[in-house]
């Protein structure tokens, strides 16, 4: 099994396609940071005209609590809530990285290199000769889901790292990004459900790859299951049908996964992780272990 776990971390490390998922998920968190830049310059000009209109008609700016909830949940697409301070403060590194992740951004790059990295074999050859020397088979399929977690979790770091860096770069007109301390613990725990949750998307995705063997039909449905398209689906079907299905989705679990989430959304979103990423990857592992080599 260590074997095998070393062959695939090497297999990994030596696949150009992650590389390149990896290098264009940088890219894409400093235009992301960038974004956030303009984002902010709008909001300063539009907070003056509100106060401007305040002081007019003296009355009370209305926020929409119900209604943007219900937009996020069923929206198609990625959806960055930029963090706001009441105060006007500049909010902390910590909670541009934990707003971020509960986008989704990261979970389409992931989807894709995962898809590249589970079908990949086929072409190579390296199933053919590694199923003949080992006892079992599934202990294969086993040995991939560890190169899913290392991925992951060099994903989560290169990620964190250009954000840090690039928003200390980008927004420094604005003030000085804090780290933010405070929201350490907070942010471990949003991390391991994070996690958790990213290895079950992957767990499904890589389930359909090696069913499909297809490498579109995996980076498809990875691509629109990462931008909400099944939360968007279970909505309707809830308001149809009366069944509740979209808290129980890996990526509406995601998306709540903000600082200041409640902590039993947060063991929710845990549990659901979890249970999630046992069937798909108990699946997969029967479905290649029976599965014939060609």
């Amino acid at each position: 099994m260590l074997n095998l776990i070393h062959m695939n971390l090497y297999r990994m490390a030596k696949t150009k396609s992650l590389w390149s998922c990896m290098l264009s998920m940088v890219f894409f968190c400093i235009f992301s940071c960038y974004m956030v830049s303009i984002d902010y310059e709008m909001r300063s000009e539009q907070n003056a005209q509100n106060v401007e209109q305040e002081i007019e008609q003296s009355g009370v700016v209305g926020v929409y609590e119900g209604e943007d909830e219900d937009e996020i949940e069923s929206a198609f697409g990625i959806t960055v809530q930029v963090p706001e301070k009441e105060n006007g403060e500049m909010p902390a590194f910590l909670e541009f990285y934990n707003s971020d992740l509960a986008s989704g951004i990261i979970l389409l790059f992931l989807s894709i290199g995962c898809v590249i990295y589970f079908n990949g074999e086929q072409k190579s050859g390296f199933l053919k000769n590694i199923a003949g020397q080992t006892k079992h088979k599934s202990s294969i399929f086993l040995s991939k889901i560890v190169a899913n977690m290392l991925y992951i979790l060099v994903s989560l770091l290169a990620y964190g790292v250009t954000q840090f860096i690039a928003l200390r770069l980008i927004l420094k007109d604005q003030g000085i990004i804090r780290f933010g301390t405070e929201y350490l613990n907070e942010t471990f725990l949003l991390l391991l459900a994070n996690f958790v949750l990213y290895l079950a998307f992957l767990g499904g995705i890589s389930l359909l790859t090696t069913v499909t063997r297809s490498t579109a039909a995996g980076i498809t449905v990875g691509i629109i299951s990462a931008c909400g398209l099944p939360a968007t689906f279970g909505v309707y079907m809830e308001k149809l049908f009366d069944v509740t299905i979209v808290k129980y989705l890996v990526t509406t679990n995601v998306h709540q996964l903000l600082i200041g989430t409640p902590q039993k959304n947060v063991f929710f979103a845990l549990g659901t992780g979890i249970i999630s990423a046992t069937v798909y990857y108990l699946l997969g592992t029967v479905y290649f272990a029976k599965k014939d080599i060609v």
